[in-house]
């Protein structure tokens, strides 16, 4: 079984490679793909992002959303 973080971090990689953004915007290619990944996977449970790590180490935080 997956957990949700390692879901997440899948969905970000996956949706940053698939963004078409200009190049110099890398950061901001991150940052959106973070944001799809949000709405897709965290709001539907009544989620929303606190903190986020990718790796070995990785974690995610979520808090309720308002």
């Amino acid at each position: 079984m997956v957990s949700q973080q390692q879901k997440f971090c899948n969905c970000v990689k996956a949706v940053r490679r698939t963004l078409k953004l200009d190049k110099k915007k890398a950061s901001t290619a991150e940052g959106a793909a973070i944001a799809i990944c949000t709405r897709t996977i965290l709001f539907p449970r009544g989620r929303t992002l606190k903190k986020l790590r990718c790796g070995k180490k990785g974690r995610l935080i979520t808090q309720k959303r308002k």
